[in-house]
């Protein structure tokens, strides 16, 4: 009699399609989020969206010190710390803004980032272009992360009873042990943000980027630090302060990808560095991407069944 009514090789296929549907399901769950419909073209992107956009929140705050800079509202001194050179509190810009009432005393970008008034303006342009479909929302990550692999919990859970079924009646179980392990590596695979690095862009937010990075040296200076980080800054000063805040990208600041996914860290280009934004992280400038694959199981017949089952 075989358990469940399933000999050890229809186990073992069932559990196979089981498998690769949970694998579909989740990939599937992580593709959907990154392809909003839009119910409208995105519209101009300001140099700070598009910052946030290309390399994540700390990197929108680096492009509004570059634009107050480049206006000459701020200067940077020898070590790094950015001061206002004028009393002016108003640029049009909300974020320019933010950054300008925290700096009528040197501080370090990093320091500058955490404030709170900077970080309420640039949760307000993550959420901004979350709406406008360029930007995958943290919760929405999270959800297609911890929700995906629903299915494969269920088939391994069904894997387990019939692995120790199999095992307490001393029937071969090796080709499901095989299996079961596949499972858990996909599993883990999936829920592993430093593996897979989920983006956090949508693909309408990385044609975006694209298409500033496409038109290269045609680009504003602006631009191209938005979607390539402040190495490209002709001002090595500036530049140098900017890519101080670096550290800071890899800790959660105001709009967090760091359990979710992930936006490129914008570095010197003596180094590179991957981070969260969520994010980040954006992580933005960034084109991770993830994948899978399964490996398909078959089993002969004749002999004892081999998942559990006999023959």
């Amino acid at each position: 009699m075989h358990p469940w009514g399933l000999s050890g090789p229809e186990f073992l296929w069932l559990y196979t399609a089981g498998l690769v549907a949970g694998l579909v399901v989740a990939i599937g769950a992580r593709m959907k989020v990154r392809r909003p419909r839009l119910a409208e073209p995105p519209g101009h992107l300001d140099v700070t969206e598009l910052g946030f956009l290309g390399g994540g929140p700390v990197n929108a705050v680096q492009v509004a010190v570059a634009r107050l800079a480049e206006a000459g509202l701020v200067r940077v001194n020898r070590s790094g710390q950015v001061s206002a050179t004028s009393g002016a509190l108003s640029t049009g810009h909300p974020l320019d803004d933010a950054v300008l009432a925290q700096v009528t005393k040197p501080r370090m970008v990093a320091a500058i980032v955490r404030r709170a008034p900077v970080e309420k303006q640039v949760t307000a342009i993550g959420e901004s272009l979350v709406r406008r479909g360029l930007l995958v929302a943290p919760s929405a990550a999270i959800r297609a992360r911890r929700l995906g692999p629903l299915l494969l919990y269920v088939v391994f859970v069904a894997g387990i009873v019939r692995w120790i079924n199999g095992a307490g009646n001393y029937l071969p179980v090796g080709y499901l042990t095989f299996l079961l392990a596949a499972t858990l590596i996909a599993v883990f695979f999936l829920g592993s943000r430093n593996l897979t690095k989920p983006k956090a862009r949508t693909v309408h937010g990385d044609r975006v980027v694209a298409e500033v990075r496409r038109r290269g040296s045609g680009a504003g200076q602006l631009e191209r630090a938005a979607v390539s980080g402040p190495r490209v800054i002709e001002d090595k000063d500036l530049s140098h302060a900017l890519a101080l805040a670096v550290p800071v990208a890899l800790i959660p600041v105001a709009w967090s990808y760091a359990t979710s996914g992930s936006f490129s860290t914008h570095v010197p280009a003596t180094s590179s560095s991957g981070s969260s934004g969520g994010g980040g992280g954006h992580s933005c400038g960034s084109s991770s991407s993830s994948s899978c694959g399964s490996g398909g199981s078959s089993c002969g017949g004749g002999g004892g069944g081999c998942g559990g089952g006999s023959g």
